[in-house]
């Protein structure tokens, strides 16, 4: 390019220098051990001794002697017991699958037909032990995704 051709384009704004944030993980490391290096986390009451992970503070209230209760005599709340049934019967679910799958080629086809009722029999009854921990699980607990009864059916054929 001649100098004319320069002189006749507009200026372009040079571009801002592009600024670095550091990462707020870093940045809570930093501040982290300049505290530690300055000694405010010694002497802290509690140092050195086991966390208290049973601690009930985000119980509400009126819940707390119920689930102490209840741990004591070595049951959980009815949405942790719900939760619990959900993984066995999952679990059972599972190796009946895989005893079926195993069975299924030397089924005859009413005997597939058979399978095929049994297999949806107790994906149905999973999922309304989904659903009923869904609708009784206290806020804050995760839902459990519901089943999805196409795709869980064709597993078994």
């Amino acid at each position: 390019m001649s100098d004319d051709t320069k002189r006749d384009e507009p200026a372009r704004p040079e571009a801002p220098p592009v600024l670095r944030r550091p990462n707020h993980h870093t940045l809570l490391d930093q501040i982290i051990g300049k505290a530690q290096a300055e000694g405010l986390f010694d002497n802290l009451p509690g140092q050195g001794q086991p966390l208290q992970l049973d601690a009930d503070e985000l119980v509400p209230a009126e819940d707390r002697l119920g689930y102490r209760m209840l741990k004591t005599a070595g049951f959980a709340p009815p949405w942790m017991e719900a939760r619990r049934a959900i993984d066995e019967e999952r679990a059972r679910v599972a190796a009946w699958l895989d005893d079926a799958r195993r069975r299924w080629p030397h089924q005859t086809p009413a005997a597939r037909a058979g399978l095929q009722v049994a297999y949806k029999r107790k994906l149905t009854d999973l999922q309304r032990l989904i659903t009923n921990f869904n609708l009784t699980a206290p806020p804050g607990v995760a839902h459990i995704e519901g089943l999805r009864m196409p795709e869980e059916l064709a597993k078994l054929g």
